[in-house]
């Protein structure tokens, strides 16, 4: 080609040879074979022009050769310098024109790969998908190229670029018009897509290829088209190749819009993985620490397991640390390891694990073996050589002072010896003062206690600083002598050391002795036989004092502790195995010698039993060598419970032997029950002689009890059998218990068979004489209670006494000696109270019946009793065996039964009069209703609210309300003592609320805001600004809202007008308003939930509320017309804030709240 530049280029007469040619680096490298593959370059005398664009052909590794053409004078200044400016030249290998031009370098790099053979503008590439199909497709051949050359060269020839600076633009466009067939195959498909999209048949346009594929051309039809991302692979969203998934990640389906990382225990060490390795495969049960792995380096054991190269990961025992990870496992804190012979082989356990019961602190958290500074052996029990224990589990050199506490205790022990048996030392015990008993008894406590705590430090609970380091102190008074930095000494076995503890007993009786023998010789002039009860109650004083000490020294053999692995070993000296094949010679030697101590001790026990048991007949024989020498045992106690000593030796025992049970929670229990056992016991009996002992005694024991139960939480894992045997012994005990009570309540019952419990039964209706039936319950217990006859005796009402629906004929019948029947207008409709009189009917003549009668009760016909069935369903009195014939025989029977009746105005007057006539009985002379009516109307007159500064007002025409007011009275009156001007008085009907009255006390009930006399105390009250409190006395009661206060405006008018209320209805509507400012009570008797006991709680809240003096006052008002400034519209009804606190003060059950809540 380039060649064929040069022909051309001859014939026009130019001289063209190969040093004419610039070549590019690329086209420089092939040497002499530069002229068949280097692309030729025509350039004209403006060709410095394109200098950038050649430079870049030369950096990307284009084999170009350029040739220039032409030449004129501003091509020559430039070249000569003659402007100063920068020029882009080519190297040649001629000096054509004959200048010497200035080489600039080109750059040295070259590109990678096949060179190209075109040269295109980058980003004109990627903004059009269509011109880079056509420059794929541009394709001249050397036939062609000649052909476009010889076009130039005639047109250049003939000077046609002097006419047409265009001419060469022409030439190329002349030459493509007379090729259409190869232009065609040049130019791109319309379906063509740019990079990351591909034609969308449907919508005929170019898409953007979706997350999970990539833009791929089709070598067929050079079209991009969106293909699936490859399994290994993802693909974002216009991505125009699939990307390998990094590793430690997998793509394990085509169409990934992302690789997911491999999680424990997988990984990935490859570009591209389709699934994630597992850890498993390299170690058994291994995992990664981490997500997303990319080497099996990565695989490592989990944590709380430990590798071995026979099983991989194993999981980590009791008594190990195992953070995970390759490296051996590290023995937890208070634990200890003991590696094995075995050490480091991989084919078994190569430790054994032991925890260190004693002190967590000794066992260090720590590689294998390894104990705290100074400590050796197994568990980390004993301290080097010349070294001795310190409180922070370590072992320190021995300090000056550390022997002199063994040399005190040698010093002191036997002075504590002397004094003692001086103290002892005196026959005349009955001329002390109660002061010295007093100090007896208190050190005898005292030591009791210290040694109770040392025997609760050897438990197997794990305490902690500070109450750790003062129990180990107190051990010293149970015979541990290891607190006496012995080690400091010499070095002692733990046989030795055991056997140490015992001598000391041994080594104090003897010390004893010699005193004894001594003071005898010296005092007592050698009285040996004299003096031998001084040496026995010496010896009993001294075995009593320290009988825990001592009995606690004899058991630690028995005291094993259990370690992970399957040993155990002696909780007091870890260092020895228990067991008569695991423990060896030294274990059996401490067994046997512990076994003889101990049956040593219990005989001693025994024969403190036996002295006692023995004491009264040795009293009547006047054996004064007994008295003198076993006082030691009885004279701190009371001479009528001498036998109490037996209770604290026993105690004593049972506190010693309590560490040899398996674990700390048996432990604690059994120390706790006889904590517990023994403090019922001196508070039942107070036996010590001393009353302050007594208390003293209490006390101290209480202080034990908190003390255990405070160490239950240190025990770490309970021991579930302990506390379930533990549960079914408190089960049997609570039958038996129950058994005992039901026996002598069976005997109660007996023996007082011809008495009922019941004076009175009160038959009613709930809705319609429930309150009524409260009131009448509270005078006939007033009355009864002044009565012989019925002193002992109570009044049944159901909402108190009533328990099981089942036994409700049986109080009738059996348990009550008269029925008082409350006939209120809807009595005979229900059918329980129809059980109730037939019951009562059948036990006729025995069980007296008391009727009641409402005034608007009608006695039932002969056609109501008939036809009674169709009335009222009484099916449900079947199951009790009470038949609708039944019913009606009563009916007719009750219908004709003289009592008393109800006047219409109730007031307590009233009450009192029927009350009397119930208790006194004369309702059996009054024959004809209306004189009793008449009677006790004309008591109803008087007046019994004058002066009071607390009035209850009430509905006068509702016998419930006036029932429900008068209970209130009569309850909330006694707990005014400390103020009894707030003793409530119930204003009757007629009565005006006179000046001095300061609070009114309103009944709510359904229909009283029509009620005349009730109207008009709201309006009497408002006048003076009284405070109000209102009470809620119906279930049912219906709150003023907005549609009750416009009903009320229009009828109020018409029905209180006649009793000469004549304010408009906006007053009084503001007036009722104004009540509800105040947050009500519930107090309703006649609810069946309403007990004796629930009554009083709001009743104290009534009082409450009374002392505070903080309630709302009614305001003033206009009489006879309008407030000043109010307005024609009606006043909405105040808005009641549901107060919670105010709820938790009345006391209200849930019903109740829900009531409020609901009427607020």
């Amino acid at each position: 080609l380039v060649q064929a530049g040069m022909d051309v280029h001859t014939e026009l007469g130019y001289t063209c040879t190969q040093e004419s040619w610039w070549l590019t680096p690329a086209c420089a490298a092939l040497g002499n074979n530069w002229t068949d593959e280097c692309i030729p370059v025509l350039d004209d005398d403006w060709g410095y022009v394109k200098a950038d664009l050649y430079k870049e052909m030369a950096r990307s590794g284009m084999r170009l050769a350029k040739l220039t053409v032409g030449y004129d004078s501003h091509y020559e200044l430039i070249v000569n310098f003659q402007h100063r400016a920068l020029f882009h030249w080519w190297d040649t290998a001629s000096t054509s024109l004959g200048r010497g031009p200035v080489i600039v370098n080109m750059p040295a790099r070259l590109g990678s790969g096949e060179p190209p053979t075109k040269f295109v503008y980058a980003p004109a590439l990627a903004a059009s998908e269509q011109l880079k199909v056509l420059v794929t497709n541009l394709l001249i051949q050397n036939d062609k190229l000649d052909q476009i050359l010889k076009l130039a060269a005639t047109a250049i020839d003939a000077k046609l670029f002097d006419d047409n600076p265009q001419m060469f633009q022409k030439v190329a466009c002349d030459w493509l018009r007379a090729n259409p067939e190869l232009v065609a195959s040049w130019l791109p498909d319309s379906r063509a897509c740019p990079p990351g999209q591909a034609y969308d048949e449907s919508t005929s346009q170019c898409a953007i290829c979706p997350t999970g594929t990539y833009s791929a051309r089709n070598e067929s039809t050079l079209l991009r088209e969106c293909v699936l991302c490859p399994p290994g692979s993802f693909c974002l969203e216009g991505g125009t190749s699939p990307v390998l998934c990094p590793k430690g990640s997998y793509a394990n389906a085509s169409g990934q819009g992302e690789c997911m990382r491999c999680l424990p225990p997988g990984y990935a060490d490859t570009l591209g993985s389709i699934d994630c390795k597992s850890c498993k495969l390299i170690i058994a049960g291994g995992t990664t620490s981490f997500a997303a792995a990319t080497s099996k380096d990565d695989c490592t054991c989990p944590e709380r397991t430990y590798y071995r190269r026979d099983s991989g990961c194993t999981p980590c025992t009791e008594g190990l640390s195992c953070p995970g990870g390759l490296e051996s496992p590290w023995q937890a804190e208070g634990y200890y390891a003991r590696l094995l012979p075995e050490y480091g082989m991989d084919n078994k356990e190569w430790f054994e694990i032991f925890k260190c019961h004693a002190d967590v602190r000794r066992c260090p958290h720590a590689q294998l073996g390894v104990c705290s500074e100074g400590r050796e052996g197994l568990a980390c029990t004993t301290c080097k050589a010349g070294l001795t224990s310190r409180d922070d589990g370590t072992c320190a050199e021995c300090e000056g002072n550390d022997p002199a506490l063994f040399a005190l205790a040698c010093l002191g022990v036997p002075a504590a010896v002397v004094g003692l048996y001086l103290l002892l030392d005196n026959d005349l015990v009955a001329k002390q003062p109660h002061t010295v008993l007093l100090v007896g008894i208190i050190g005898s406590m005292i030591m009791g206690v210290l040694q109770q705590l040392g025997t609760i430090a050897s438990t197997s609970i794990e305490w902690v600083d500070p109450v750790s380091s003062m129990l180990d102190m107190l051990m010293v008074f149970s015979f541990e002598i290891e607190v006496l930095r012995v080690g400091c000494i010499a070095s002692f076995s733990p046989l030795l050391l055991y056997v140490g503890k015992l001598c000391m007993a041994l080594m104090m009786l003897g010390f004893m002795l010699l005193v004894h023998v001594a003071v005898v010789l010296l005092r007592h002039r050698g009285r040996f036989r004299d003096r031998a009860p001084t040496l026995i109650r010496s010896i009993g004083t001294l075995l009593l004092v320290f009988q825990i000490a001592i009995a606690g020294a004899s058991i630690p053999p028995f005291e094993c502790s259990t370690h992970p692995n399957r040993f155990t070993t002696v909780a007091r000296y870890p260092t020895i195995l228990c067991g008569w094949e695991d423990g060896g010679q030294e274990w059996q030697a401490m067994a046997m010698i512990g076994m003889f101590s101990t049956l040593l001790v219990c005989a001693w026990v025994a024969g403190c039993l036996a002295v006692i048991y023995q004491l009264p007949r040795q009293i009547e024989k006047n054996n004064e060598f007994y008295m003198r020498s076993f006082t030691f045992l009885f004279m701190r106690f009371k001479p009528d419970v001498y036998w109490f000593t037996v209770v604290p030796i026993c105690r004593n025992l049972l506190v010693s032997l309590a560490p040899t049970l398996p674990d700390a929670t048996s432990q604690l229990l059994c120390l706790q029950g006889l904590q517990l056992l023994y403090v019922i016991g001196v508070a039942h009996y107070s036996p010590w002689r001393v009353r302050l002992g007594n208390y003293l005694d209490c006390v101290v024991t209480m202080a034990l009890l908190a003390f255990l139960s405070c160490a239950s939480f240190f025990v770490e894992t309970a021991s579930t059998r302990a506390v379930a045997w533990l549960c079914s012994i408190l089960v049997v005990f609570m039958f038996f218990l129950n058994a005992t009570i039901l026996g002598v309540a069976g005997f109660k019952l007996w023996s007082h068979k011809y008495k009922k419990p019941f004076s009175f039964f009160l038959c009613h209706h709930k809705a319609g004489a429930g309150a009524f039936a409260r009131l009448l319950k509270i005078y006939l217990t007033e009355l009864c209670s002044k009565s012989l006859r019925y002193r002992h005796q109570k009044v049944f009402v159901d909402s108190d006494d009533l328990k099981n629906l089942e036994f409700l004929f049986d109080y009738v019948g059996s348990q009550s000696e008269h029925i008082v029947v409350l006939m209120s207008e809807e009595l005979l409709l229900r059918p329980w109270c129809m059980g109730e009189l037939v019951t009562a009917h059948l036990h006729q003549p025995g069980l007296k019946m008391v009727p009641v009668r409402w005034p608007d009760f009608s006695r039932p016909d002969d056609e109501f009793i008939s036809n009674y069935s169709s009335h009222v369903d009484c099916s449900c009195l079947l199951p009790h065996n009470i038949t609708i014939q039944m019913v009606q025989s009563m009916l007719g029977w009750l219908r004709d039964l003289p009592g008393l009746s109800l006047p219409a105005l109730l007031t307590g007057d009233a009450l009192q009069h029927i009350s009397s006539d119930i208790v006194g009985g004369s309702y059996a002379r009054i024959q004809d209703a209306k004189g009793s009516a008449d009677i006790l109307e004309a008591d109803s007159k008087r007046n019994n609210a004058s002066g009071a500064a607390v009035v209850v007002i009430a509905d006068t025409s509702n016998t419930e309300s006036v029932s429900t007011a008068l209970v209130l009275c009569k309850m909330v009156s006694p707990l005014t003592t400390q103020d009894p001007s707030l003793t409530p008085r119930y204003l009757e009907k007629d009565e005006d609320v006179a000046e001095s009255v300061k609070t009114c006390i309103f009944i709510l009930s359904n229909g009283a805001f029509f009620e005349a006399s009730f109207v008009k105390s709201i309006i009497q009250a408002a006048r003076i600004e009284t405070m109000v409190l209102p009470i809620i006395a119906q279930d049912g009661f219906r709150f003023p809202g907005k549609e009750f206060l416009e009903d009320y405006k229009q009828r109020a008018s018409s029905m209180l007008a006649p009793h000469g209320i004549l304010e408009p209805p906006e007053i009084l509507v503001q007036l009722i308003s104004s009540l509800f400012k105040e947050i009500a009570i519930v107090f309703s008797p006649q609810d069946y939930s309403s007990t004796e006991e629930l009554l009083k709680v709001k009743s104290r809240a009534v009082n409450d509320r009374l002392m505070m003096r903080q309630m709302t006052r009614l305001s003033p008002i206009t009489l006879h017309g309008k407030e000043e400034g109010a307005s024609d519209e009606m006043t909405e009804p105040p808005v009641i804030e549901k107060d919670e606190d105010a709820n938790a003060e009345l006391c209200l059950t849930p019903d109740e709240s829900e009531l409020v809540t609901e009427l607020f």
